[in-house]
């Protein structure tokens, strides 16, 4: 009974030392080709978290079966409302391009709020933006 309340100390220990690596996961479920472009802030180019490129403009293409899903880095932590308000602060838009559909995001209140719908995991560490697969129902798969 020592061994395994020892044994349960030590894994509680390194799961409460562990920080988790935050992240924003774009997904395509689909069989289409899909665009997640963000638009920073002309302000914030050389100093934003993004850190990929000194581009305005960010484009990820996301074309299955090759690439069904961009995982970007933000180090360690989680997605409090506090972060996600930080990083939307360099943003200007968001937008979601796929042949079904369109969505834009420029007001940054709706951002933040998109953006804080879509965390995951243990204390909202990822944020998972996924495009998915149309749901038929009975009726349309019988037509189709």
């Amino acid at each position: 009974m020592n061994i395994i309340i020892g044994f349960l100390l030590v894994l509680l220990t390194a799961c409460v030392s562990c920080n988790p690596v935050r992240r924003i996961d774009m997904k395509n479920e689909t069989a289409d080709t899909v665009k997640f472009i963000w638009r920073l802030n002309e302000d914030s180019l050389m100093n934003n978290p993004f850190l990929l490129s000194n581009s305005k403009k960010l484009e990820f293409t996301l074309y299955p079966p090759k690439v069904k899903a961009i995982k970007m880095s933000f180090g360690e932590g989680n997605w409090s409302p506090k972060d996600v308000q930080k990083l939307v602060g360099f943003l200007e838009s968001f937008e979601i391009i796929s042949p079904s559909q369109h969505i834009k995001i420029d007001s940054l209140p709706m951002l933040k709020d998109f953006l804080l719908a879509r965390r995951r995991g243990i204390g909202g560490a990822r944020i998972e933006i996924a495009v998915m697969r149309p749901v038929l129902n009975d009726k349309d798969a019988m037509t189709h």
